[in-house]
This record gives structure tokens, C-alpha cells and sequence, in this order.
């Protein structure tokens, strides 16, 4: 069940235009926000997800970059930050640390929103020994 779930977020990955990716420091950081209601009942069931038309999801995966450029082997970090819709009303973001095993390490936050909103996601990510990366960006989200 578990590399059930890693393979739906690196599907969901490589399907996306809306994945935001950082290199910074030896570390490569994807994010990227999807629908709640694309994780079937059972998987939000088993992390205490909600599933709802007005709530997305917002996915962090830090992984090591290896000498050959490739980025593979994700690795703990501290993820915190908040998102802000355009009239200025902020949501601070609690994730949750999904640690399947074998490398397969991704934070998961919630996020409610509302169709076609852009939305500005600041982010500090902390990784063990090494200075805080910080991400900014925006994303346009939509509902089911």
C-alpha cells in the first residue's frame, strides 16, 4: 500500500506543469499542490486527510543531488511556511512527514481554497547541518 501512495505522487509529479523546483546546497526541493479529492478515500483515511472539493493538498519532497546531477534518495527535513491569496489572507501551513521507507519521504500540507485563485506560497526548508532554503511562488489553483 505504502509505495502505492509513492507512486502516485511521483506520477502526479511527472504529470504536472505546477511542480516548483529549488537546487540549492547539494538538495533539490519539489513542490507541488493538487486536489485532496485526487487521494482515494482509503489513502486519506489511513493520514487523516481530508478529501474535499475546497481543499488542496501541498506536497514537499526534498531529495539529494548526486554528483551525476540526478536528484534521487529523498532526505528529513523542517518544512514550514504559510500561503496567501491576493486580498491578503493568509493560511499558516502544518505538514505532516509521510516516511514510507526505501527514500520515500514527502511532507503533505492542507490548503483550502477557492476555483481559479492564485495563491503566493513561501516556504523555509531545513535540512540538518545546512542553511534554511527559502521558496516563493505562485500557483493558480482549481477545484474538482
Amino acid at each position: 500500500m505504502q509505495f502505492l501512495i509513492a507512486f502516485f505522487f511521483c506520477f502526479l509529479a511527472g504529470l504536472s506543469q505546477a511542480t516548483e523546483i529549488v537546487r540549492e546546497q547539494g538538495f533539490e526541493i519539489q513542490v507541488q499542490p493538487f486536489p485532496s479529492t485526487f487521494l482515494t478515500p482509503e489513502i486519506a483515511k489511513i493520514y487523516g486527510l481530508e478529501r474535499s472539493r475546497r481543499q488542496s493538498l501541498l506536497n514537499v519532497v526534498v531529495l539529494q543531488v548526486h554528483t551525476d546531477g540526478s536528484a534521487r534518495g529523498a532526505v528529513s527535513a523542517s518544512v514550514k511556511g504559510f500561503v496567501k491569496n491576493l486580498i491578503g489572507q493568509t493560511q499558516e501551513l502544518s505538514f505532516q512527514e509521510i516516511d514510507e521507507g526505501e527514500g520515500a519521504i514527502y511532507y503533505l500540507a492542507p490548503i483550502r481554497v477557492s476555483n481559479k485563485e492564485t495563491i503566493q506560497v513561501s516556504l523555509k526548508v531545513t535540512l540538518e547541518g545546512s542553511p534554511e532554503i527559502d521558496m516563493n511562488f505562485r500557483h493558480k489553483v482549481y477545484v474538482d
